[in-house]
């Protein structure tokens, strides 16, 4: 999540089809106009529940048979008949103890204003397991949810957001599944910040920095590894050891952890050039001047040293 009141792995504009199912969607007799800042409650909340779980256990980790889906959804759905803002994180942890199961070790990679790369370089999983790849993450991802304020059915107008009260579904469940996913991660611990954000790489009041590096276990966590990542043609507003990153490593420092930063990991670079080949940030030991560099409309042949990496990362995607 980028800032407060917004989904912990993200919010993504609603595809054409599913807005038609929104219009269809009958309206509860007496349903008041959108009232919350939010997206309403997404329609067929059940079954998209239901199938991520199913699929989730029957492709993605077939080690979680044991997993029931109708008895972790019946314990998810209890928030619904509560009122939209008297939503707690506890009111969730049936839930995560019924959907909750190991995250391999140094696998666990947090971040902050970069959701799409996180989570194509986590490529499903097999790569990383960042929270949208955990169970209890993945079947609540984009969705939104909530009750009518004065009815028992749920809304499909608009659903409160942090701007409308603290204690709202959807933000609830985030906060309490990241603090246990920060629980249950251990060994080397990425964080891949967005060393372009206006706003600053690390946001003070983020999800990371109230509901994940908290709950990190100090025992069970060898050291942390910052990746500060840039924009292809952005400014680079941070990196490591400046602004709101400097924040983060002094808090990490205060905490006890070992830590390192790296600006712009080199294979995480590679794949954000997969989608930019031509631009002259990609071409790696250039003689291009800083000048040619601020100039997106010009464009130089990629170096030797370039091509073999590219290649790799291209190949790389091509299998996801």
């Amino acid at each position: 999540m980028e800032a407060r009141g917004r989904a912990r792995c993200g919010r993504r504009r609603r595809p054409a089809l599913l807005l038609l199912l929104v219009l269809l969607v009958p309206r509860a007799p007496g349903a008041a106009d959108a009232r919350w800042s939010g997206p309403g409650s997404t329609p067929h909340l059940q079954s998209i529940f239901l199938g991520r779980c199913a699929e989730y256990i029957a492709v993605l980790s077939p080690g979680l048979q044991d997993k029931n889906c109708t008895a972790i959804w019946e314990a998810f759905k209890v928030v619904l008949d509560k009122d939209p803002c008297s939503v707690l994180p506890s009111d969730y942890d049936l839930f995560i103890s019924l959907s909750r199961h190991s995250i391999p070790r140094d696998k666990s990679l947090f971040w902050e204003n970069n959701h799409h790369l996180v989570t194509s370089y986590a490529e499903n999983g097999r790569r990383f397991m960042p929270l949208c790849y955990v169970l209890y993450g993945m079947v609540g991802d984009f969705l939104s949810w909530c009750r009518q304020k004065d009815a028992s059915e749920l809304d499909y107008e608009s659903c409160p957001t942090s701007e409308d009260c603290e204690n709202n579904p959807v933000d609830s469940y985030w906060k309490s599944a990241s603090i246990q996913y920060a629980k249950d991660s251990s060994g080397v611990i990425y964080v891949m910040l967005n060393g372009s954000e206006p706003a600053g790489a690390y946001p003070a009041t983020g999800f990371f920095a109230d509901f994940e590096l908290p709950y990190l276990q100090k025992d069970k966590i060898t050291r942390i590894e910052i990746w500060v990542m840039h924009e292809i043609g952005q400014p680079n507003v941070e990196s490591c050891g400046e602004g709101s990153v400097k924040v983060l490593e002094e808090r990490l420092e205060k905490m006890g952890f070992q830590y390192s930063c790296v600006n712009d990991y080199q294979p995480v670079r590679l794949l954000m050039c997969v989608e930019h080949s031509t631009h002259l940030d990609c071409a790696l030991n250039s003689a291009a001047t800083p000048a040619q560099r601020e100039a997106p409309s010009l464009y130089a042949e990629p170096s030797a040293s370039f091509v073999f990496p590219l290649l790799v990362a291209l190949a790389s995607v091509a299998q996801m």
